[in-house]
């Protein structure tokens, strides 16, 4: 079923398509590596995080590739795709380079140089987002999906963008736990700090909702967009919760305490 699903992705938009399949073989690559290469940064395996972008990104281009058949404009989702791919790639390098040095690629301005990569990542994330902004756009223009599946992608590419633009709040104040330094006993592989606010929870659920509301569109609410919307509206409520907390200094524990 899988296979029959990738090659109608790969229909769709093989550019895409294949570029999330090669990121996650290096997923899946990179994590063999961290049972021989054991260095850690700020508590955990220095591949953690390349391995979370490389699969995060890898499910964003699989993701938009499936929709943007949708758009039913070839040329301007071919133009996207590329630009999609060029950004997101860039960010990975960056991420996977500063891994293989042992610094951190988020939040460094220790050197010159480290800043500028850091600097650089900063303005492909914020192109990407204007690209998606874009894509958003042309879908208020699509006329012929069921109104619960367009709603539920709209949804959640506004969400996405709001989930971004908090990814420069955390840029702006080099880092991402509130009541403590960055590199907290965190939750197993995720990372998000136990004890103290973590502000990639809420920017986790945001980047993540293209997928979950489209997919809850689809087969819950296909031509139901009320429904949908008030679905996207809790979803978006819930994941702001986390953002509270994290503001708070309040780790997603402090709730069962």
């Amino acid at each position: 079923m899988l296979a029959t699903w990738y090659y109608e992705l790969k229909r769709r938009n093989p550019l895409l398509a294949k570029a999330g399949a090669i990121g996650f073989v290096i997923a899946i690559g990179l994590f063999i590596l961290s049972f021989f290469n054991q260095h850690e940064l700020l508590g955990v395996s220095i591949w953690n995080k390349p391995i979370k972008f490389f699969i995060s990104v890898s499910i964003y281009f699989w993701t938009m590739g499936w929709l943007m058949e949708n758009l039913n404009q070839p040329k301007k989702v071919s133009r996207i795709s590329l630009f999609m791919f060029l950004l997101l790639t860039w960010e990975l390098v960056i991420i996977t380079f500063q891994a293989m040095r042992g610094v951190q690629s988020h939040y460094n301005i220790s050197s010159y140089f480290d800043s500028a990569l850091f600097q650089l990542m900063g303005i492909m994330i914020f192109l990407n987002s204007v690209v998606a902004a874009w894509v958003l756009f042309l879908f208020t223009k699509v006329k012929t999906l069921p109104k619960g599946y367009l709603m539920g992608i709209q949804i959640g590419l506004i969400i996405f963008l709001i989930a971004g633009f908090e990814g420069f709040f955390m840029a702006g104040r080099l880092g991402h736990t509130i009541g403590a330094p960055d590199g907290q006993e965190g939750i197993f592989f995720l990372g998000w700090a136990k004890a103290y606010g973590d502000l990639r929870i809420f920017h986790f659920l945001g980047l993540h909702s293209i997928q979950v509301l489209s997919f809850i569109g689809w087969y819950f609410f296909k031509n139901q967009p009320e429904k949908i919307t008030v679905v996207g509206l809790i979803y978006f409520l819930l994941s702001s919760a986390t953002l509270w907390l994290a503001l708070e200094g309040k780790g997603l524990f402090s709730l069962i305490k």
